[in-house]
């Protein structure tokens, strides 16, 4: 008789379920935040004013080596980006509250809607297969993610990968990443104990995700600090997606 079995560096892990962070996981982050930065910071400066485009980077995390990646624009849900985009909006706008929320909500739309996906997003090598290879093993496998399902699910077509079980985004919870939430919804509607759920991400907030819920987490990251980090909280680190394997044994 033979039994699938989820391999990291060789060491077997059991699991039932495997949930993926997006971002950083399974497609490049950079160019991601970059490309989505540009949109949205050119509808800010247009409201504001060009001399507040630096202000703005410096909230959004992103500087001239690139984006924090434990910053805002990469870790934020939309509604949280909503918040302090507002926030900016209403100081230097000096517009009502509910009308810089407005504002703020128009911004985001706006520039999700003129974002090339096929541009903004670069596959990590490797992510499509073990998507599949997980699949085929019959394992439940979908996303946690901290970005929209609208452009989670565009990101999959781009992927070629169309067999995800769930999409879990912060439309769906209460409280996105760190919280338990994502992880606790998915254990609630396959009914499976949460460690028999393996969590894959590249940042500490998946991780830390992972640990609240009680489920286990697997941190992959090419940035030998972040990875350093990661280790200090998941039960294993990762340089990339291509480390896991999935096999048969007897």
């Amino acid at each position: 008789m033979t039994a699938r079995m989820i391999h990291v560096n060789e060491v077997p892990v059991s699991a039932s379920i495997v949930a993926f962070d997006k971002d950083g996981t399974l497609f490049q982050a950079e160019p991601f935040w970059k490309a989505l930065n540009k949109e949205r910071k050119k509808r800010f400066v247009s409201l504001t004013g060009l001399h507040h485009g630096e202000e703005w980077d410096r909230i959004m995390g992103v500087n001239e080596t690139g984006v924090d990646p434990a910053g805002l624009l990469a870790v934020a849900s939309e509604t949280e980006e909503k918040t302090v985009i507002a926030a900016l909006l209403y100081r230097h706008t000096q517009k009502p509250w509910i009308e810089s929320l407005a504002l703020a909500e128009k911004l985001l739309t706006d520039s999700n809607d003129s974002l090339n996906i096929e541009e903004a997003f670069t596959p990590v090598r490797g992510a499509a297969g073990l998507l599949n290879d997980l699949k085929h093993a019959g394992y439940i496998i979908g996303i946690a993610t901290s970005d929209n399902r609208k452009r989670t699910l565009a990101c999959l077509n781009l992927l070629g990968f169309h067999d995800a079980d769930f999409i879990v985004t912060p439309e769906d919870v209460k409280h996105g990443k760190p919280s338990p939430d994502m992880l606790e919804k998915i254990c609630r509607d396959f009914t499976v104990p949460h460690d028999e759920v393996l969590m894959i991400g590249d940042s500490t907030v998946d991780c830390m995700m992972a640990k609240a819920a009680g489920c286990k987490s697997i941190g992959v990251n090419e940035n030998d600090d972040i990875r350093q980090e990661l280790d200090e909280i998941s039960d294993f680190t990762l340089n990339s997606v291509n480390d896991i394997c999935v096999s048969w044994e007897s």
